[in-house]
């Protein structure tokens, strides 16, 4: 898609000229001789930059510069100016102009200016885009439990808070690390600043490097414009990398650098940059046997882990099980629309479980019961077939995806009650629009 640019100048002839020129050079241009109507064609969809005289008839590029960056502070506008009018121009910077340039212009030298100005607000989106992190259920106060595991693991978590020393946090799969991730930096000074997560694992070797420092344009094939790291963009804040335990191996001695000196890098570049980060590494391995096998150097290990919290396993905590299925049901029941409880021998089956996938594995567990249930009640038999027998493999369950249990909980109800959707709806503890609904989404209304 061609980068669109607004340009605003009132000579017809240069007008015409340089839409013409710019489109012939990539350029998907809207001109306008005056500045009325830019706004708010700006807000219906903002373009990647915009080419302002600085002279014009009624409101002045200087006013129209103004209103422009009040709208969409990120908006890149180089201004045309005429010979002997660089003080304006100087004071269009100072608005937050991009650049200016003066009258005649080539175009070679307008073309790389455009260009500048929308490889800048590439970095600015990209920069915002990183920056922004979705506070789903691991916001604080997230961290359910009364055990006594998890009042030790909440008081090592104020603590460690209080530093501002990079932190190891451990644990097995599913136990929630990450949540204790975004909690320790909910209680931090940083608090305020950028929380950025990236799983290590989830990441192509050949990519990391750039992934976590940048890269400059060209700096490789598909490069073709300049992009900030995870690391720049936690800058103030902290960086969440989880599952570090899968970092290759030829990233290990930059990463190493990041951390010692507060430095980096981009792909590409000649310069360093200083970025002060905080960063909490979490895994389910064993680092210190991976340092063993040569596949984690030592010297980062101790970097990155001078202080240290262990996550417990589930079967550790059992008491926090009910609590936490309870939970679980009610978040679950919600989104389907449902009212649904676990009775007491339901509740007792399911913290005597042990619970291999932690806590992962009892939310997941929670979905399909409240998927597979009938009525409003979740009991002891309930749990027995769709949580225990699949755990411990004496009934394979044909699939465990979570639509295609609920297709086949509907269908199941609609023949046991001979198609009466009234008597399927009260089985299924939903309403019978809801069911309705269902019948639409599954075909299977007949």
């Amino acid at each position: 898609m061609k980068p669109r640019v607004f340009l605003v100048d009132d000579d017809d002839s240069l007008r015409r000229v340089l839409t013409l020129e710019l489109s012939e050079v990539g350029f998907d241009v809207r001109a306008f001789a005056t500045a009325e109507g830019v706004v708010e064609e700006l807000r219906k969809s903002p373009p990647e930059a915009l080419l302002v005289d600085l002279r014009l008839p009624g409101m002045s590029g200087m006013d129209l510069l103004s209103q422009v960056r009040s709208v969409d502070e990120r908006a890149q506008v180089v201004v045309f100016t005429g010979h002997g009018a660089v003080p304006e121009a100087v004071e269009a910077m100072r608005r937050g102009a991009h650049d200016f340039l003066t009258k005649p212009v080539r175009l070679d030298v307008l073309e790389q200016v455009l260009r500048r100005a929308i490889e800048r607000r590439a970095l600015l989106e990209g920069n915002e885009r990183l920056r922004r992190v979705v506070e789903h259920d691991g916001a604080p106060g997230k961290l359910l439990g009364a055990s006594p595991a998890m009042e030790r693991l909440r008081g090592e978590l104020g603590r460690v808070a209080q530093s501002d020393s990079h932190v190891l946090i451990v644990g097995e799969n599913g136990t929630g690390k990450e949540l204790v991730a975004r909690e320790l930096h909910a209680r931090s000074r940083r608090a305020g600043e950028p929380l950025v997560v990236v799983n290590c694992g989830a990441i192509p070797s050949t990519l990391f490097e750039s992934e976590l420092f940048g890269h400059e344009k060209g700096a490789f094939t598909g490069a073709d414009r300049r992009r900030i790291g995870l690391f720049e963009a936690a800058h103030g804040g902290t960086l969440v990398l989880d599952e570090v335990g899968e970092l290759p191996k030829h990233v290990q001695p930059v990463l190493l650098r990041a951390l010692q000196f507060g430095e980096i890098r981009p792909v590409g570049s000649d310069r360093v940059r200083k970025v002060d980060v905080r960063v909490l590494s979490a895994t389910h391995r064993d680092l210190r046997e991976r340092i063993k096998s040569g596949e984690f150097r030592e010297d980062l290990f101790y970097r990155i882990a001078p202080l240290f919290l262990e996550v417990p396993a589930l079967r550790e905590r059992r008491e926090d099980v009910p609590e936490l299925a309870r939970s679980f049901v009610a978040r679950s029941a919600a989104r389907l629309g449902r009212a649904l409880e676990l009775d007491a021998e339901a509740l007792e089956l399911l913290r005597r479980h042990d619970w291999p996938g932690n806590v992962r594995e009892l939310e997941n567990a929670a979905e399909r019961l409240c998927v597979m249930a009938e009525g409003g009640r979740i009991g002891a038999d309930t749990v027995r077939r769709y949580v225990l027998r699949v755990t411990e493999g004496a009934t394979a369950m044909p699939t465990l995806n979570l639509e295609e249990l609920e297709r086949r909980a509907v269908a199941e109800a609609l023949v046991r009650h001979g198609g009466d959707k009234r008597a399927a709806a009260a089985e299924l503890g939903v309403a019978l629009k809801t069911l309705y609904n269902k019948l639409e989404r599954y075909g299977l209304r007949s």
